[in-house]
C-alpha cells in the first residue's frame, strides 16, 4: 500500500521505547513484580500489542478495568495473569472465574457470588481474589471497619483464596504528601487486622507509577505502573528520577495548503481572522480522532521540525494550521501532533503530549486514551 492509499493520520507505537520503559521501572521495583496496566486499550496504545511485547520481556501480570478488556486479551491468546481492577457486579462472577481473572473485591457482598462461581467451575484449587481496601481515596473499596465481616465471609467461602490486598493512593504524585503517609498507615493496620484474624495474604500492592518511583515505602511486593510504562511521567519529580521514552507519536500529513488574504476568516464561526496574508494548511485530523477542540487556543504542531500554530476551530475531521513561517511546507509533509521529529538541520524537535494536554485543559492520560479507534496504530521497533 503506497502513501496515497493509507490513512495519513496514525498513532505510531515505538515498541523499543515500551520495552525500555518496562525495564527502567522493573529496575526500580528491584526484586518485586510489576503489574503493567493495559486498561483503556493500553492507554490508547493497543492492549494486545503492549501485552504481547512486554510478555516477551518477562512481564507476568497485566491490569484491566473491565471484563470486556480482559476478554479481548484472552481471545488474543494472552495467557498471563490478568487483574480486574475497576470493579464488577455479582452477575459477572461466573465469567471472571471462566476467564481466570484475579478480581479486586471491593464489597463484602461479592464474596459469596465468586465462591459459588468457583465451586461451579469444579476447579481443584482455590480461586484467588485480592481485597481492595479503601484507605482514604473514598472510591471503590472495603472500609477498614468492614474487615471483620470480610473475614467472616471468607471463612464461609473455602473455594476462595484471599491471596492479595491492595489500595488506591489518592495523592501519590506528591512524595511528601501527608495524605499518602496516612493511607499507608491505614493499609498497614488493615494487614495487621487480617493477620490477627488468621489471614496472611502473600501479595500486597499499593504503588502506581508515581509511587513506584517516588515512594519506596509503597512498594510492598507488587507495583502497578500505568502512565510511566507508556513513557510519560505523571509528575515532574518522576521525570527527574527515571529516564522514560514516550511510546506514542500521533501524526498526520498536510492535505492541502492555500494562501488567504489578510482579514480572511478560518473555519467554523471564523474564530480566527488572519492578521496578514497567510499560508494555511489543512490536516485530516479532528476531535473524532482525539485531537481536542480546545487546541485552537494556543495549540501547535510540528511541520518540517518547525512549530506551526493551530488556527480556527478544530472540527470533527479537519484541523487548520498557519504555515506562513514554515519554509517549503507542501502537501504530503509529515505533521507531528505530539511526539518527536527532526528539523531541516537535523536537530531534534518535539511536542510532548503533556504540553498538549495542558493546552486542552486536561491530562495526558485522557489525551492518550481518547485517540480515536479510526486512527490506525502502527508499530515500529
Amino acid at each position: 500500500m503506497n502513501l496515497e492509499e493509507q490513512r495519513p493520520t496514525v498513532a505510531e507505537i515505538d515498541l523499543g521505547a515500551l520495552r525500555a520503559n518496562y525495564h527502567a521501572l522493573r529496575a526500580i521495583a528491584a526484586h518485586h513484580e510489576l503489574m503493567v496496566v493495559v486498561k483503556a486499550d493500553g492507554y490508547g496504545h493497543g492492549a494486545v500489542t503492549v501485552a504481547r511485547a512486554l510478555g516477551a520481556e518477562g512481564c507476568r501480570n497485566f491490569g484491566v478495568a473491565t471484563i470486556d478488556e480482559a476478554r479481548e486479551l484472552r481471545r488474543a491468546g494472552i495467557g498471563a495473569r490478568i487483574f480486574l481492577q475497576a470493579g464488577f457486579f455479582a452477575a459477572q462472577a461466573r465469567e471472571i472465574v471462566a476467564l481466570e481473572l484475579t478480581p479486586f473485591v471491593f464489597d463484602v457482598s461479592l464474596i459469596a457470588p465468586l465462591a459459588a462461581a468457583a465451586n461451579a467451575s469444579g476447579a481443584s484449587a482455590q480461586f484467588p481474589i485480592h481485597l481492595k481496601v479503601d484507605t482514604g481515596a473514598s472510591r471503590l473499596g472495603i472500609l477498614p471497619g468492614e474487615l471483620p465481616a470480610v473475614m467472616d465471609a471468607m471463612r464461609s467461602a473455602p473455594a476462595l483464596n484471599l491471596e492479595g490486598v491492595c489500595t488506591l493512593l489518592a495523592n501519590a504524585g506528591d512524595p511528601s504528601s501527608p495524605i499518602t503517609d496516612r493511607q499507608l498507615e491505614v493499609f498497614h493496620a488493615a494487614l495487621e487486622t487480617l493477620a490477627a484474624g488468621g489471614f496472611a495474604p502473600k501479595i500486597s500492592h499499593v504503588a502506581n507509577s508515581a509511587a513506584l518511583v517516588l515512594r519506596d515505602d509503597s512498594h510492598f511486593n507488587l507495583a502497578r505502573p500505568g502512565l510511566a510504562i507508556y513513557g510519560l511521567p505523571p509528575v515532574v519529580a518522576v521525570r527527574e528520577r527515571v529516564a522514560l521514552r514516550p511510546v506514542m507519536t500521533f501524526k498526520t500529513r498536510l492535505m492541502q495548503t492555500k494562501r488567504i488574504a489578510a482579514g480572511s476568516g478560518v473555519g467554523y464561526g471564523h474564530t480566527f481572522i488572519a492578521p496578514r496574508e497567510s499560508l494555511i494548511g489543512v490536516l485530516p485530523v479532528g476531535y473524532a480522532d482525539g485531537y481536542r477542540r480546545g487546541l485552537q487556543h494556543g495549540g501547535e504542531v510540528l511541520v518540517r521540525g518547525e512549530r506551526a500554530p493551530v488556527i480556527g476551530a478544530v472540527s470533527m475531521d479537519l484541523t487548520t494550521i498557519d504555515l506562513t513561517d514554515v519554509p517549503g511546507a507542501a502537501v504530503g509533509d509529515e505533521v507531528i501532533l505530539w511526539g518527536k521529529t527532526r528539523d531541516a538541520r537535523g536537530a531534534e524537535a518535539s511536542i510532548s503530549v503533556n504540553d498538549v494536554a495542558r493546552l486542552a485543559q486536561t491530562i495526558s492520560y485522557e489525551m492518550l486514551c481518547t485517540v480515536g479507534k479510526r486512527v490506525p496504530r502502527i508499530c515500529r521497533e
